[in-house]
C-alpha cells in the first residue's frame, strides 16, 4: 500500500503548490470541506489521490469549480482576452484583433498551439503580400490560397512554413473556421502586430505561469528613446535575451543594421515571430542573420559567451522554476542564494555578465527590485561595477497587473555604483542628482532631489531618534477564510462590528457596517485575543499609498486588511506616537524610502520617532484628541495642520524644510475625514 501511495498520491502540501495556494489555506479548505482527502498515511496525514488532484485542476482553470473564484491568484482561470494596451493608441489593428477574440470567445475553450500558429500565419501572410506588393491574392483566407495553390512569396516562404505543424489538420481546421480567417489586417511598420494577436489567443494562466508581460509599446519607446539619446547605437550590438516577439527590437530606429539586433527567447512561436518581424521591417530574405541572431534558448542556462554593446527588453517576473531548476540556479547564480527566486534578478545579473565594458543595460523592471527585501542580493551586485544612467518609476503599465514598474537604465563601467550624474523622472518631474549620496542595498532611494534628500537625511538623523523596531507588539487582522459565512450586515446581541482598512481614517475610524461573532478557533488566522482587546492600541491599512494610523481603546475586532500596533517605546505615549506615525514627516520618510502600496511591519519600524519632553507630548495629545472622532472637512484639516506644524517643529525642521516636505505631498490624500 505504501508503494501505491507515493505513486498515486500527494500530501496537502504537494496539493496546494500545484493549485497555487499556500498551505494554510489548503487546510482551512479542508475543515470547510472545499477539498476531500482520499485516504491518509501511517501518520494519520492526509492524502490526495492523483486523479483528484488532476479533476480539481480541470475544474478549477475551465471555471467549474468555485474554489479560486474569490482568490486575487487565479492561476487556472484561462482564456484569451485582448491585450489592450500592447500596440499605440490610434491603431487601426486593435479593433481587427478585438473582433478576432470575439470570434474566438463564442467557441468557449482557448485555442491550442496549433490553431494558434495558423491564425498567425494568416496575419504574416496578409502582412508580407502588402509590405513586398504581391500579386495573386485575395484581401483576407490568404492561408488557404497559399497552401492550395503554391503561390510565390517573393522568398519568405520559409518564415511562413516554421509555423505551420501538423499540416493535415490545416486544411480541415480552416474549412472548420472561416471566421478567424476573414478578418483583413494592416501592415504597419514596426508595429507588432503579431505579438498582440500571440498574447490576446494565448492561454492567460500559461502566460502567468511563465512571468510572461508582453511591454506596451509606449513603455518600449520610452526606453529606446532614452536609450539613443545620448548614446551611439549605430553599428553596435544590441540584444533582447527575452525577446518575446520582438517588439523592443522592432522599435530600434531603421537606421541600425538588423544585422547588428539579437534576440533570444525560450518560446519557439515568438521567436518565429520576432524572426517575421524584423524581415518585414528590414525586406530580409537572410536565413543565417535571422536563424543565428534570433534564437530559441534558455537565457539564463544556455552559455552565452558574446558581449554586446547595449542589452535591453523586458525579463519574465514570477517565473516558475521547477525544483531541479532551482538547484542548478543556485549553483550558478549570487542572487539566486536567498529563498525565493526572482525570474528578472537572475536575468539581470546574467545579462551585466554579457555586458562590454561601457556597455549600457535598459531592462522594464518592477519598482520591487528598489525595495523590497528579497531582491537585497542582486542590489548588492549592481553596486559593483555600474552606475545608473536614468531611473524612470512607470507606476502601474501593464493590462490587469497591479505592480509599479521602472526604467532602469545602467552603464557597465566596473566602478562603485555612484549616483552623480543619474536623471530620475519620477512621473512628476525630471531631475538629475547632482552630490552623491549614501547608498545602501537594503534600499535605493532615488525618488528625491538633492533638497528633498538633505531633508530625508535629517529625518532620518533627527537627534534621540528612536525607531518601534523591538519597542512594539504587531499583529494581523483576522483571516476568516470566508467571509460571506462569518460577517454579516446586520447587527445582534451576538456579534461586534468588525474593521477593515477601509473603514480606516488618520486618528479614528467609522462605522463599518460590517459584524461578526468572534471565533477564533474557526477562523483561517487569527493573533490572541489579547492583541484585539488591548486597552488601547493603534490600527493601521494594510494596503494603502498613505500611512493611515488611527486609535482604538474600544477594544475592536479588525480584518487583516486593518493590521495593529501596541507601541512599547519608553516614556512616550501612544498618542504622541500616533501624531508622528500621521504626520507629513513620517509620510515623506516612509514615501521616498520604500514607495510602498504595502505598509509592512519592516517599514514601520524604520520611522524615525523623535524624542519629545513631557510638556511638548501633553500639547501634542490635546491636538490628537482634537482629531479622534469624526469631524467635517474644514475642521478636520484646520486641525490636522496645526498638529503636523508641531510636529515638523519636533523634528527640528526649518520653514523651509517643511516646505519641501509638503510640496512632495501635494495633492495627496490626507483621508483624514
Amino acid at each position: 500500500m505504501a508503494d501505491i501511495k507515493i505513486r498515486n498520491y500527494v500530501t496537502l502540501k504537494q496539493l496546494c503548490e500545484e493549485i497555487s495556494v499556500s498551505f494554510a489555506t489548503g487546510r482551512n479548505w479542508m475543515k470547510l470541506g472545499k477539498i476531500t482527502a482520499q485516504t491518509d498515511d501511517s501518520r494519520g496525514r492526509p492524502l490526495f489521490a492523483r486523479w483528484y488532484v488532476e479533476q480539481l485542476k480541470a475544474d478549477i482553470k475551465s471555471g467549474n469549480s468555485t474554489v479560486l473564484k474569490k482568490r486575487r491568484n487565479k492561476k487556472y482561470v484561462s482564456g484569451s482576452k485582448i491585450y489592450d494596451s500592447y500596440l499605440l493608441p490610434g491603431s487601426c489593428n486593435r479593433k481587427k484583433v478585438k473582433n478576432l477574440i470575439e470570434l474566438i470567445s463564442v467557441q468557449g475553450f482557448p485555442l491550442n498551439e496549433m490553431e494558434i500558429r495558423l491564425i498567425l500565419a494568416e496575419c504574416a501572410l496578409q502582412m508580407f503580400i502588402q509590405r513586398e506588393d504581391i500579386n495573386g491574392f485575395s484581401e483576407t483566407n490568404v492561408l488557404a490560397e497559399y497552401l492550395k495553390k503554391g503561390c510565390s512569396l517573393h522568398g519568405y516562404e520559409f518564415l511562413i512554413n516554421d509555423l505551420l505543424i501538423e499540416k493535415t489538420q490545416i486544411f480541415s481546421y480552416l474549412a472548420e473556421h472561416p471566421e478567424f480567417f476573414s478578418i483583413a489586417y494592416q501592415y504597419q511598420e514596426s508595429e507588432d502586430l503579431l505579438g498582440l494577436i500571440y498574447i490576446s489567443c494565448k492561454d492567460s494562466g500559461e502566460r502567468k505561469s511563465v512571468g510572461t508581460y508582453f511591454t506596451p509599446t509606449t513603455i518600449v519607446n520610452k526606453l529606446i528613446q532614452k536609450l539613443i539619446n545620448g548614446n551611439d547605437i549605430e553599428k553596435k550590438k544590441i540584444l533582447d535575451p527575452c525577446c518575446g516577439t520582438g517588439n523592443f527590437l522592432l522599435q530600434i530606429p531603421g537606421s541600425v543594421g538588423v544585422e547588428y539586433l539579437y534576440g533570444n527567447d525560450i518560446d519557439q512561436i515568438s521567436v518565429h515571430l520576432t524572426r517575421i518581424n524584423l524581415a518585414l521591417k528590414y525586406h530580409m530574405k537572410d536565413r543565417n542573420i535571422l536563424y543565428q541572431h534570433i534564437t530559441v534558448n534558455d537565457y539564463l542556462t544556455f552559455e552565452k559567451k558574446e558581449y554586446f554593446d547595449y542589452i535591453i527588453g523586458n525579463p519574465p517576473w514570477g517565473y516558475e522554476f521547477s525544483e531541479e531548476q532551482s538547484i542548478q540556479l543556485k549553483k550558478k547564480y549570487i542572487c539566486a542564494s536567498a529563498g525565493t527566486i526572482e525570474s528578472y534578478d537572475l536575468f539581470l545579473e546574467q545579462a551585466l555578465s554579457n555586458l562590454k565594458l561601457n556597455g549600457v543595460l535598459s531592462f522594464v523592471l518592477p519598482e520591487a527590485v528598489l525595495n523590497v527585501k528579497s531582491h537585497l542580493p542582486i542590489r548588492a551586485l549592481l553596486m559593483e561595477n555600474q552606475s545608473i544612467q536614468y531611473l524612470e518609476y512607470l507606476g502601474n503599465v501593464f493590462d490587469q497587473v497591479q505592480c509599479p514598474c521602472i526604467i532602469l537604465q545602467m552603464l557597465r563601467n566596473h566602478m562603485p555604483l555612484s549616483c552623480i550624474g543619474m536623471t530620475v523622472n519620477d512621473g512628476r518631474r525630471i531631475y538629475t542628482v547632482r552630490e552623491e549620496r549614501k547608498i545602501d542595498k537594503g534600499s535605493f532611494n532615488f525618488a528625491l532631489t538633492d533638497e528633498e534628500y538633505k531633508v530625508w537625511q535629517k529625518l532620518e538623523n533627527v537627534p534621540g531618534k528612536m525607531t518601534l523596531k523591538n519597542k512594539a507588539k504587531f499583529a494581523l487582522g483576522i483571516v476568516t477564510g470566508n467571509n460571506k459565512a462569518y460577517i454579516t450586515g446586520q447587527k445582534t446581541k451576538e456579534n461586534e462590528m468588525i474593521l477593515r482598512g477601509q473603514d480606516l481614517r488618520k486618528f479614528h475610524f467609522l462605522e463599518s457596517g460590517r459584524y461578526m461573532v468572534y471565533k477564533p478557533e474557526v477562523f483561517q488566522q487569527a493573533a490572541p485575543a489579547g492583541y484585539y482587546r488591548a486597552s488601547a492600541k493603534l490600527l493601521y491599512r494594510f494596503i494603502c499609498s498613505q500611512l493611515v494610523f488611527a486609535y482604538d481603546d474600544q477594544q475592536t475586532l479588525s480584518l487583516n486588511s486593518c493590521n495593529l500596533l501596541i507601541p512599547e517605546l519608553d516614556d512616550m505615549d501612544i498618542k504622541y506616537i500616533l501624531a508622528v506615525l500621521n504626520s507629513r514627516m513620517a509620510q515623506f520618510y516612509f514615501k521616498k524610502k520604500f514607495n510602498s502600496i504595502k505598509i509592512l511591519r519592516s517599514h514601520i519600524e524604520q520611522i524615525p520617532i523623535p524624542v519629545a519632553e513631557k510638556e511638548q507630548q501633553k500639547n501634542i495629545i490635546q491636538l490628537v484628541n482634537t482629531l479622534l472622532v469624526p469631524a467635517c472637512e474644514a475642521d478636520a484639516v484646520r486641525n490636522f495642520e496645526q498638529l503636523d506644524l508641531e510636529m515638523a517643529n519636533i523634528f527640528r525642521l526649518t520653514s523651509a524644510e517643511y516646505a519641501v516636505i509638503k510640496e512632495a505631498l501635494i495633492n495627496e490624500n490626507l483621508f483624514l475625514y
